[in-house]
């Protein structure tokens, strides 16, 4: 399995445990949290095998150039607007969430719009770079801060703060049957795979899962999804995390380095997930743009030859943006995101592998004709 494979899937998930998924995870530690985990730890190493498998079959090409060649024209289209506007959305999400954390914990005075426009300026950057250009600079920036975030954690484990009475507590809930809000979330988490929509383009010769592989990557799974469900509980018990809406944000204000140049954690912290949080809306709004502009493309809108369809994209992109960070609450985000991965996430993954399966159907009829 291709490093930068890895470096997509850890990246999506470590990128979700400052966002809404810890406070998702915690409110239904009661409903099943745990075992909705476990499943969507299998579903997770499941799904990344067989998007591996399939995406294998096209090596070199993206989605929109499979479906365009073996898919129906019928449902070429309003599978690639669905899968375009849902990965525009999850970057979206990104840019809200690291606003609101930015706003309330590092710059309380300053505007968002000054605060979403520097997100623009390098975003925009970032993602009319190279398909392959972006896999570089996540590999850099995987190398830089991945390190430094793990350390933060190892600090939380041996913190004398941790009660592990409360870890405790959380795993004797293992009883409940799974719930499907935990479930999703915890699922969005292991799914990084999905951006090969776009990144297999970059994959001439993918690797399928070998076992050992298999085995590294339920490890780094499980790993996450622990520690981003049991740490927060274990310095705050249940009860002052019950209205906490960035819960590993509060955890990692709990943790000191006490002969550390910078004693608080938090600063560093927020620091090292924002550069993470750039990469992952880079990544999204990648994927989304290239979805889009393969279904929709102004010939003749250019300027000195070159097609300005993507910056127009990009605008509108950034327009909305603006606009929903502005007028959307933090109560209003958590139950947006709810809803995203309790109906949006699944039907983006029966889709996604749906239309892989047609493709796959397709190009093998047209091999045959060919011997024919």
């Amino acid at each position: 399995m291709s490093r930068f494979l890895f470096y997509l899937i850890i990246i999506n998930m470590l990128t979700n445990m400052v966002s809404i998924t810890p406070r998702i995870l915690i409110a239904g530690s009661a409903k099943g949290t745990i075992l909705s985990m476990i499943v969507a730890l299998i579903l997770g190493i499941w799904l990344t095998y067989i998007l591996v498998i399939l995406f294998r079959s096209f090596p070199g090409q993206d989605l929109p150039e499979i479906l365009h060649a073996y898919a129906p024209k019928w449902m070429a289209t309003p599978v690639l607007l669905f899968l375009s506007v849902a990965w525009y959305v999850a970057g979206l999400f990104t840019i809200i969430i690291y606003t609101f954390i930015i706003l309330r914990f590092l710059t309380p005075e300053m505007s968002i719009y000054v605060i979403v426009l520097t997100f623009a300026i390098v975003v925009t950057y970032g993602v009319f770079m190279a398909t392959k250009n972006i896999l570089y600079m996540s590999e850099i920036i995987f190398v830089l801060v991945v390190p430094f975030i793990i350390f933060i954690q190892i600090k939380g484990y041996i913190s004398p703060e941790l009660n592990w009475d409360y870890v405790r507590i959380a795993l004797m809930e293992f009883n409940h049957l799974p719930d499907y809000g935990a479930l999703t979330s915890s699922l969005f988490i292991v799914v990084g795979t999905a951006n090969l929509v776009i990144f297999n383009r970059v994959f001439l010769n993918l690797k399928k899962l070998t076992g050992k592989g298999t085995a590294l990557l339920a490890f780094i799974c499980t790993y996450v999804l622990a520690t981003t469900y049991f740490l927060p509980i274990g310095f705050g018990g249940f009860d002052s995390l019950e209205n906490v809406l960035y819960p590993w944000i509060m955890t990692s204000d709990s943790i000191r380095m006490k002969f550390g140049i910078i004693e608080r954690v938090v600063f560093l912290f927020i620091g090292a997930f924002l550069a993470l949080g750039v990469v992952s809306i880079i990544i999204h709004w990648h994927v989304s743009i290239q979805l889009l502009s393969s279904v929709i493309q102004f010939k003749r809108f250019k300027w000195r030859k070159f097609n300005l369809t993507n910056p127009l994209i990009m605008v509108i992109f950034w327009v909305v943006a603006m606009v929903v960070t502005k007028s959307i609450t933090a109560e209003g985000l958590f139950k947006a995101v709810e809803m995203y991965d309790d109906f949006v996430l699944p039907a983006l993954l029966l889709l996604l592998v749906g239309s892989l399966l047609v493709a796959k159907k397709g190009a093998a009829s047209k091999w045959r004709e060919s011997k024919k």
